[in-house]
């Protein structure tokens, strides 16, 4: 009895303490690391952490534009596509649905991440496509039956 209550009760708590105590000692490990590189390479370091950051707008930015440039284009193409692809109407737009309720999940999940403090001064924000008409145009694909 005693058995079953460590294994079923105790065991779990025990090993998630273990893993709890095993990721702070990688916390602290990884933050001595950057002490002790600090000094001698923490110029090299600051250049690092800034580039990538600069380069992270600037995929950022292709992204707007290039989905501003080719959304609509790319959303007939699909449709156009699911349809010859598929010779039953009904499997050609369900998956055209299921694809572009997809779409619209992505692209809201993308305005979610440039509303954040890190990305809400680029300037390209201006350049997105509003939700909502982009919901407006995607519901014009929708087949009536």
């Amino acid at each position: 009895m005693e058995l079953l209550f460590f294994t079923s009760v105790l065991l779990p708590q025990v090993i998630l303490l273990l893993l709890l105590l095993l990721l702070l000692f990688l916390l602290l490990l990884q933050e001595f690391i950057e002490e002790i590189l600090s000094p001698p390479f923490g110029g090299m370091i600051s250049f690092v952490k800034e580039a990538e950051s600069l380069m992270e707008k600037v995929r950022i930015t292709q992204l707007v534009r290039g989905f501003s440039s080719s959304w609509k284009q790319s959303v007939e193409s699909m449709s156009q596509d699911a349809m010859r692809s598929f010779t039953n109407f009904k499997n050609g737009t369900s998956i055209i649905q299921g694809a572009l309720t997809q779409l619209i999940q992505y692209y809201h999940g993308f305005h979610k991440i440039l509303n954040q403090p890190a990305f809400r001064s680029l300037a390209v924000r201006s350049e997105l496509i509003n939700l909502h008409h982009l919901m407006v145009e995607v519901k014009k694909h929708k087949p009536n039956f």
